[in-house]
């Protein structure tokens, strides 16, 4: 098998990749996508620290990333470390989105130009430019340890951080369910979903 592509793992929600990862490679459902109908991103994670009311590190990032990386940021909710020229540069440079453990602002800006962003919500107030951390250092977002490298599937039902060792075992494990649930119908599915329950229920009853 060669290695999968992002696009590839674009392909595989984050509820496929649930029989692919423990609990913990879950993001906190805190952070959600900021605007409707946000499309599923996938991408390599590209990870920033931005300092406590500071939002210089991820301004630094949108010119230090690669096309097709995602931001993972660790910031915090009371300054935004983002803002609609900032999320505009990013996507002329070919960022796929970011996934902020924080606040970003210019909300109706961001929305205007279909810019993906999982974040904690907005805040009108940004944040200063103070300090420095180094980039691609591992960061913690939404709960999860992530690493430069590690890979992003983002949709409307969560965001699964994949270790980018585990990449092709959980990219397999989700295609799998993807498409053992695509080949059944809601009937097919009802009966063993039914008959599984009576028998679990059945070895519970006393």
């Amino acid at each position: 098998m060669t290695d999968p592509t992002y696009n590839d793992f674009a392909q595989v929600s984050s509820c496929d990749l649930a029989d692919a990862l423990p609990r913990h490679q879950f993001m906190h459902y805190a952070i959600h996508p900021l605007w409707s109908n946000m499309p599923r991103i996938a991408g390599r994670a590209f990870t920033v620290h931005c300092g406590q009311g500071d939002n210089l590190m991820l301004h630094a990032a949108i010119y230090a990333a690669q096309a097709g990386d995602i931001l993972v940021v660790q910031a915090n909710d009371q300054y935004a470390v983002s803002g609609g020229n900032v999320c505009a540069i990013a996507q002329a440079r070919g960022i796929t989105g970011f996934v902020i453990d924080g606040v970003i602002r210019d909300i109706d800006e961001v929305v205007d130009i279909k810019f993906p962003v999982h974040a904690l919500g907005t805040c009108p107030k940004p944040g200063a430019k103070k300090v420095y951390i180094p980039l691609n250092n591992p960061v913690v977002c939404g709960g999860v340890n992530v690493h430069t490298g590690d890979i992003i599937v983002a949709d409307n039902d969560g965001i699964a951080v994949i270790p980018k060792a585990q990449a092709k075992e959980a990219l397999a494990t989700a295609v799998s369910r993807r498409d053992t649930d695509a080949q059944q119908t809601l009937a097919q599915w009802q009966s063993k979903h039914e008959q599984n329950v009576k028998d679990i229920l059945h070895k519970l009853t006393p």
